[in-house]
């Protein structure tokens, strides 16, 4: 199986629990790089955050949202990379952005 293919379903697989709310955003990243990402809220109420920075897809479930609040999880990334990543919310209890970091992801904040 192929970098791409692994990427590929893997956001079909975290994708597929969402329902109709999403949102998208990109930022810089410390390696120079630009990150992209998105979140959707899914069925069950949480949201699922999707990262791609440096060739790699990072993900993580978010299940506490709060007006204005925030919640750190880890990310799940394909490439075997590690890190973790904020959601902050806002007044509303929507996710605004999410800032993220790892050793092998760089660290960078993505906006809603």
């Amino acid at each position: 199986m192929t970098k791409r293919s692994v990427i590929a379903i893997s956001a079909l697989l975290l994708a597929s629990a969402c329902s109709e709310h999403s949102s998208s955003g990109v930022g810089p990243n410390s390696s120079g790089g630009t990150s992209s990402g998105f979140i959707r809220g899914r069925s069950d109420g949480s949201y699922a955050l999707g990262v791609t920075v440096d060739g790699a897809f990072c993900s993580a479930v978010y299940t506490n949202a709060r007006p204005g609040g925030s919640e750190l999880s880890p990310l799940s990334c394909t490439g075997g990379q590690s890190g973790n990543a904020t959601v902050l919310y806002d007044g509303n209890g929507a996710p605004k952005s999410a800032t993220y970091g790892g050793l092998e992801i760089g660290s960078g904040t993505v906006t809603f």
